[in-house]
């Protein structure tokens, strides 16, 4: 079996060749001796059975990440045929890396995007770059398919030895003797430069004898030249110049996408960025429940244009077919426990899954739109001023963004951050952003509570800048906990360029797929769980232990069930509390609880604050893969909406 592996920087098209040559073959697998997954596909070209990896994009040697770490393990370790994917919008870069991977091991290169090269006036000469490279160059367009099978077929005369790749030797000048000695204390020279160069891996692969000898030889360098580190990279990078002078030829054209460019690094950049987002956000969340053009409708007296939107998105005809499913089960099936668990357990809990798959797909779909256009790094660059006061990147407002839709496809959102910290960090905290479920319970208890409109707009205006504080703050807070470091923006400014269908569907499926995987098994789990609470007939029980706890506040148990029930979903709340007191009618329900304006006040502080719902529970666990950090981060949630809500409680009491 001949085995493939794809290596890339970040947004090289790598992900889109690997689709491109395997379809809907691909499956996930961890990578052995760690939890970190990759992309696999086997299939068959000539009769040959291949196997190829979709290995993590690096940025360099100088690695951020456990995704990173296994590229750059694998590229040290000589497996396989190694396909080095480069960049064609960022040649000078993508070479430089490519060099480096070349010095270490035999590889063959490939320019991805040669088309659209050509169309910039960047002309690529292949036959003089393998002459300088001393490897097989493949010119490859992913998205149309061309150079697909050339690629294949360079591979399989690799393996076979038809074709012979050498690694690349470059003269390092004034401290190539100083190269030539740590080669012959090594025995291979890639790893000699990586050493010399303080790389921590490459050290990592040589005895202690020799570690010491190549200190030595370093500190001769820093003595007679200065470091080491800087003297090789600069050999370097006048070797890059002088290939892609050889080999590359560039003729001016005009750019327009300079137009748009000054306006994302304007001082306007951030309040564009953030329309923009927002006007994605506002397409998926009324494909997905009507929200919030119903709300508008309603606003202006369109009451049945609201009903119909509510009734014909996409959550009410699922909603609608799992209602009817549940029907007509409980009118075929025999009365007993069997039945009671499919029809108020199992269906319901399947039934969670099918209408939060819609809005993950969308988002998921527009994400990978603005990705795959060039508009996801200028977004991220134009956020970046704000969110670095907090230790974060401009790319968290994505998630961030999202999060205000729904925490579920928020938390997934987090995969595109570059390090571990900020991927930790953001998912952690993305609970305490308000998103659309809390919202119509916060609307649908701040419309009956308080008389006065501005009391009840400014009640949801001043919770939504809470929340977005709180997010930071505890993005902040998490990183200091676990001693994370601060997360810097590191990111190339793509050209402009209309996305691919193909690829933005392939990107879409895939993630979203993931997720019913993996969050699906944890929904269905917390459905029985609830239905078996109900089954037991221990509510009553579990409202009055949790009311003990809210007896600063005066909670009824009816209301601290509603409250429990909620940590599953947002929504229950309120079919919690028509149970309880046996009526539909909200004003019943809360002339029932006879809230004063202070634990009004306080109930919706601690609504908007505490965990959002079961599904982010189960993602956050998936993006972070620790018990331990989402018992902390639940806690935390719990605890700080309880403060906040005993506290503005007690103020309120007291006015």
């Amino acid at each position: 079996m001949l085995k493939i592996y794809l290596i890339a920087q970040p947004n090289a098209g790598k992900t889109t060749l690997f689709n491109r040559i395997c379809g809907e073959r691909c499956y996930v697998a961890n990578w052995p001796g760690k939890t970190v997954e990759v992309h696999q596909a086997r299939f068959f070209h000539h009769g040959i059975e291949i196997t190829l990896t979709d290995l993590p994009g690096i940025n360099s040697f100088k690695t951020a990440s456990v995704e990173e770490g296994i590229t750059k393990e694998f590229i040290f370790s000589r497996e396989g045929i190694a396909v080095i994917l480069v960049n064609g919008e960022s040649l000078f870069r993508s070479i430089y890396f490519a060099v480096q991977v070349l010095e270490l091991r035999d590889a063959i290169v490939v320019i991805n995007k040669a088309d659209y090269l050509e169309k910039r006036g960047v002309h690529v000469n292949a036959e003089a770059l393998k002459a300088r490279l001393g490897t097989e160059v493949v010119l490859t367009n992913a998205i149309r398919g061309i150079g697909i099978n050339q690629l294949l077929d360079r591979c399989i005369d690799a393996a076979e030895g038809r074709i012979r790749t050498k690694r690349l030797r470059i003269d390092y000048g004034s401290i190539e003797q100083f190269v030539e000695r740590a080669e012959k204390i090594v025995g291979d020279r890639g790893i000699a430069v990586k050493a010399l160069e303080g790389d921590d891996y490459a050290l990592s692969l040589i005895s202690g004898e020799a570690r010491n000898e190549i200190k030595k030889i370093s500190d001769e360098i820093s003595e007679l030249y200065g470091d080491p580190e800087q003297m090789i990279a600069v050999q370097r990078y006048r070797f890059v110049e002088e290939v892609l002078k050889s080999s590359v030829e560039e003729v001016k054209v005009s750019r327009p996408s300079e137009r748009l460019d000054s306006i994302f690094f304007s001082r306007a950049g951030p309040f564009f960025a953030a329309v923009l987002l927002f006007l994605l956000l506002f397409a998926s969340l009324s494909l997905n429940t009507g929200f919030p053009l119903n709300f508008l409708f309603r606003f202006f007296g369109m009451y049945e244009a609201a009903e119909v939107l509510e009734a014909y998105s996409l959550v009410g005809i699922i909603s609608g077919l799992f209602d009817s499913l549940s029907e007509h089960l409980s009118s075929i099936l025999p009365d007993s426990v069997i039945k009671d668990l499919i029809v108020h357990g199992i269906i319901p809990g399947v039934g969670a899954i099918a209408s939060f798959f819609p809005l993950v797909l969308i988002l998921n779909f527009l994400m990978s739109l603005v990705e795959d256009s060039g508009l996801m790094a200028r977004f991220a660059v134009s956020m970046d001023r704000l969110f670095s006061f907090f230790g974060l990147t401009g790319k968290s407002s994505f998630p961030f963004g999202i999060s205000v839709a729904c925490n579920v496809p928020g938390a997934v959102a987090t995969r595109i951050l570059e390090t571990d910290s900020e991927r930790i960090r953001v998912a952690l905290a993305i609970p305490f952003i308000i998103c659309q479920a809390r919202l119509l319970i916060l609307v649908l208890f701040a419309a009956f509570l308080f008389s006065s409109p501005f009391v009840q707009g400014a009640s949801i205006v001043f919770l939504y800048i809470l929340s977005a504080l709180l997010f930071l703050s505890a993005s902040r807070l998490y990183g200091r906990m676990m001693k994370l470091g601060r997360s810097d923006l590191l990111i190339e400014l793509p050209p402009y360029h209309f996305p691919s269908l193909r690829v933005s569907w392939w990107i879409t499926w895939q993630r979203s797929r993931a997720f019913i995987f993996k969050v699906g098994k944890f929904l269905l789990f917390f459905s029985v769980i609830l239905w078996l609470l109900n089954f037991l007939g221990i509510s009553d029980l579990i409202g009055k232990a949790i009311s003990a706890a809210f007896s600063p506040m005066n909670f009824s148990p009816e209301l601290c069930f509603s409250l429990f029930v909620g940590f599953f979903a947002k929504e229950l709340i309120i079919s919690s509390l028509a149970v309880s007191f046996g009526t539909s009618d909200f004003r019943e329900i809360l002339s029932m609880l006879n809230l004063s304006f202070a634990q009004s006040l306080a109930l919706i502080v601690f609504i908007s604050f505490y965990t959002p719902c079961a599904a982010t529970v189960a993602t956050v666990y998936s993006e972070t893969r620790s018990i331990k950090l989402l018992a902390i981060s639940v806690a935390f949630q719990l605890f700080l909406a309880y403060l906040l809500a005993l506290a503005t409680y007690s103020i309120f009491s007291v006015i």
